[in-house]
């Protein structure tokens, strides 16, 4: 296959994972100024917004988002065939990009970083998609010492 073909190939999963019901239902939870970019490495830049309701990804350059991800190709892939999963829900996804987050391998490490402020990040929703994960979020962010809202909001201060 070619580059172009792979490229295209790629871009069609991330279209399909990102109108899934289970991307749908977690979208839904965040407020239609949520503004997240996902600067999959080395692939390209997209901005996802919630639109009329649904979720919308599209290739951008240059754009304002309230947090960045910074995803390796491989990673997405991994969360890609994670979220094609039927068994897969919000709280099997959140431990998996939580997973990442804090993973040993930069190869594998999503880094990211918030342009906004700790109440915007609340009022928008983050917060609520991280609690819709239910107790399988929470205890793998227990596990990591963030347990609690300050505890989440100390890590943010320190970034």
């Amino acid at each position: 296959m070619s580059k172009r073909g792979k490229a295209e190939d790629f871009e069609s999963r991330l279209a399909q994972f990102f109108s899934s019901s289970l991307a749908e239902k977690a979208g839904a939870i965040l407020s239609s100024s949520a503004k997240i970019a996902l600067h999959i490495e080395p692939h390209g830049s997209y901005l996802f917004e919630r639109q009329d309701g649904r979720n919308s990804l599209r290739p951008k350059k240059n754009f304002k988002a309230d947090v960045h991800f910074f995803v390796p190709i491989n990673t997405m892939r991994y969360l890609l065939d994670l979220g094609a999963h039927p068994e897969s829900g919000i709280g099997t996804m959140g431990v998996a990009v939580i997973e990442h987050l804090f993973h040993d391998d930069p190869r594998k490490q999503i880094r990211f970083r918030v342009d906004t402020g700790f109440w915007q990040l609340i009022t928008k929703g983050y917060f609520s998609v991280l609690k819709a994960g239910g107790p399988e979020v929470a205890s793998y962010l227990a596990k990591w010492g963030y347990g609690s809202l300050a505890r989440l909001k100390s890590l943010l201060q320190q970034l």
